[in-house]
């Protein structure tokens, strides 16, 4: 008898240990095992697939991820908490599992509880303030990342709205905790008007938006939590004498002017020329952001994703874009060259990547 445990919460982990001690397997790393068309190994010929997660998502991965190789093994669901356990799936003949055997032996060391409860999307739940830390996200009420974090954690649903590339693990299982709308950068209005329709929502229905966007300011419901990660570079380019009192204001108001949230930079990337300069310095302590300096060569030797057409006699000299590109490795472009006046240009790119909301 061999146990294949998959399950995410703290309780799952416990139930599984406890069974594999006495009934020997292993835990499934990640989901993708599910889909994989790799052949067992020779020890999991007799193994039983343990699913330590509430029935409705056992079901769904069921229905959904299962490979042919996959679908030879017998299938259990156990609730995290010891008090549910069946048999989705008997195995088919090419297998030596014997899953009368196997429930049998794992219900009696559940316990007299068992059969009581179903599980819930408590046993499925991410924790969102890992997330929020793990992206260095600014939260627009600290009270309420907290409500919607425990909220989430006691099983509760929420509706996330994001123009960012966000990833799942597992996607059938997330879809039970996050009701998932996705918006490109050319709906940037459909999404400030999501953003206000929650707001102005009277129903306790909870909503997060993650993004880089400067939303509108709008009064309304205190269910609608806004997270910011600082996920946008800028490169700067400083001519002439620079007034370093004025040099943040106006990188701010240009960048609210073009929809960026200004929370949102993570880091003001110059020439090594300008690193100490005082308004290059200003500038990241209003954005509370890094700075990072390159060589001229470095920049030089930078390739930009589209020359200028409305200055050509520039081409060759687009330092901020280099900056922006270089600091976001080859992130996309949201604005070029903004400003001029002042002597400050600058140019905001969002960092290449994706954010991972469930592990």
């Amino acid at each position: 008898m061999y146990l294949l445990c998959y399950g995410r919460s703290e309780k799952a982990k416990k139930t599984g240990d406890y069974l594999m001690e006495v009934l020997g397997g292993r835990w499934i790393e990640g989901a993708d095992f599910f889909s994989s068309k790799t052949p067992l190994i020779a020890q999991e010929k007799d193994a039983v697939i343990v699913m330590l997660l509430p029935l409705e998502a056992s079901i769904q991965i069921l229905n959904e991820n299962f490979s042919p190789t996959m679908m030879s093994l017998p299938v259990l669901c156990v609730s995290p908490d010891r008090k549910f356990a069946c048999i989705l799936k008997r195995g088919d003949d090419t297998t030596l599992a014997d899953s009368e055997q196997t429930i049998n032996a794992v219900t009696k060391l559940l316990g007299p509880d068992c059969f009581s409860d179903f599980g819930g999307n408590e046993d499925i739940a991410p924790d969102l303030m890992s997330i929020v830390s793990s992206y260095n996200m600014v939260a627009n009420d600290e009270d309420l990342l907290i409500d919607i974090s425990i909220y989430i954690k006691e099983g509760g649903r929420v509706s996330l709205y994001t123009d960012l590339p966000v990833t799942f693990s597992e996607p059938c299982l997330d879809s039970m905790v996050f009701d998932v709308n996705r918006y490109t950068q050319d709906q940037r209005e459909s999404f400030a008007q999501a953003y206000i329709s929650e707001k102005k929502s009277t129903d306790e229905h909870k909503s997060i938006f993650i993004t880089c966007t400067n939303l509108p300011d709008v009064q309304g419901s205190g269910n609608t939590l806004v997270l910011t990660p600082k996920l946008v570079n800028i490169g700067i380019e400083l001519h002439g004498r620079v007034d370093s009192r004025y040099a943040p204001d106006f990188v701010w108001d240009t960048l609210v002017k073009h929809s960026i949230n200004p929370v949102s930079v993570a880091t003001v990337a110059v020439s090594s020329v300008a690193k100490d300069n005082e308004a290059v310095h200003e500038i990241a302590e209003r954005l509370n952001a890094s700075v990072t300096a390159y060589s001229s060569k470095t920049l030089q030797d930078v390739r930009v994703p589209l020359k200028m057409t409305f200055a050509p006699e520039k081409n060759g000299n687009d330092l901020c874009t280099q900056a922006a590109c270089l600091s976001s490795s080859g992130g996309r472009i949201l604005v070029r060259r903004a400003g001029g006046r002042d002597g400050v240009i600058f140019t905001a790119a969002l960092r290449k990547g994706n954010i991972s909301l469930t592990e």
